[in-house]
């Protein structure tokens, strides 16, 4: 039976002609000779459609079945015969099924109902031609009954084929979101599912991997998913999406990470994490964290890109949120007790002036202020930190502060 996508409202049933009467009869004498006509359309199959004279993709007992089954039902159909209960369709919806599955391609299912109507059509001339010639003219009129029906079991393989291949392209979908689910939980380690995540992902041992974390601008539908383009640029990639962040699996191939960082520039708009890379699925999760921790450090209000050999020391303080935060408290004291336009103006001058090597003139230059407004506010920061900035430890301690806030 065809399943129908959950939610989804099965189709109703499309209506068979009525054969006229002569079809009937007609249909009816031919209906003993059904398997023998299966096998006739089979041979001319094989005759006229090179994909299935040549095919391994469906053997030959189970073309031989599906033509006779077909032509079974068939001419059911046009003598007015099928049985209580089954459905006039059922032998083309098998046959597209399998040949979805397959992976045969669906013009050479259709091209074989085409055939289907000659063999039909032939074998109804040839006995109207023994039995009753007199109603040849007659005939005619049914000729258009024989494609009307083989044009609705023509549209119902189709309808079911695609069916078959969206469920097939889901399934696959989800197999393979399954498998990077068990990467990002470290399931790697189990040697049975490393194998049968690089099956799947189609990869090898020695492949080239990196992690990429992104969390996305806000904006009201889904965001585009970066493969189409990274793929574009020759980088094959897995994505899941998660509520607040999406995560990818990338093969690097011959490019480096910094060209990875590069290209995820130009086509994300938000903030995204780069691991480091890594051979192999093994290390999958350690990185997957590495780059959770790359994205922690970006600051919220400035989007970008960045890989975590640029940021290991923002990584580190990002890697435990709970001693930064008391580095910051340490470190800072009373400066956190102001107004938060002068933290803010104190902060970014002591940034700038371990930016610029402690210059205090290089520093007022970039800043757009005098020499001795910076030495102020760097005098100010000691009073208020009890840090002194000519102390190693100190800078050390204000530079992991800055980090932290």
């Amino acid at each position: 039976m065809s399943r129908q996508p959950t939610g989804e409202t099965p189709p109703p049933p499309v209506p068979v002609p009525q054969p006229l009467a002569i079809t009937r009869a007609l249909a009816e004498r031919l209906l003993p000779r059904a398997e023998e006509l299966g096998t006739v359309l089979r041979d001319t199959l094989l005759i006229k459609d090179e994909r299935y004279a040549t095919t391994d993709l469906i053997a030959a007992e189970e073309l031989l079945r599906s033509c006779r089954d077909n032509m079974v039902r068939s001419l059911q159909s046009l003598a007015d015969r099928i049985p209580p209960g089954v459905d006039v369709f059922d032998a083309a919806q098998i046959t597209a099924r399998r040949r979805a599955d397959a992976g045969f391609p669906l013009e050479s299912v259709l091209h074989a109902y085409r055939l289907g109507t000659e063999v039909i059509w032939a074998a109804i001339l040839d006995e109207a031609r023994s039995r009753a010639p007199e109603l040849l003219d007659e005939l005619l009129d049914s000729a258009v009954q024989v494609m009307q029906l083989i044009d609705l079991m023509s549209t119902a393989v189709a309808d079911e084929y695609r069916t078959r291949e969206l469920e097939a392209k889901r399934r696959d979908i989800e197999r393979r979101q399954a498998i990077l689910d068990g990467l990002l939980e470290g399931r790697a380690a189990d040697p049975g599912f490393a194998a049968e995540a690089m099956r799947i992902l189609e990869l090898t041992s020695a492949a080239r991997i990196a992690v990429v974390v992104i969390r996305h601008r806000a904006s009201p539908g889904p965001p585009p998913s970066p493969g189409a383009a990274l793929a574009a640029a020759g980088f094959r990639s897995e994505w899941r999406l998660r509520a607040d962040r999406e995560i990818g699996l990338v093969e690097l191939g011959q490019a480096t990470v910094t060209q990875l960082v590069g290209r995820l520039s130009s086509i994300v708009d938000g903030w995204v994490g780069v691991s480091q890379e890594t051979v192999g699925l093994a290390d999958v999760v350690t990185e997957f964290r590495m780059a959770e921790l790359v994205l922690a450090s970006l600051p919220a209000e400035k989007p970008g890109v960045a890989a975590l050999t640029e940021r290991l020391p923002q990584v580190l303080v990002a890697a435990n949120r709970p001693i930064a935060d008391r580095i910051r408290s340490r470190a800072l004291g009373d400066l956190l007790s102001l107004p938060l336009d002068k933290q803010e103006s104190l902060l970014e001058t002591l940034g700038r002036w371990f930016a610029n090597n402690r210059s205090t003139s290089a520093t007022a230059t970039e800043m757009h202020c005098h020499r001795n407004t910076v030495v102020y506010r760097l005098k100010q920061i000691e009073d208020l930190t009890g840090c002194r900035l000519d102390d190693g430890d100190d800078q050390m301690l204000l530079r992991l502060a800055l980090l932290a806030s």
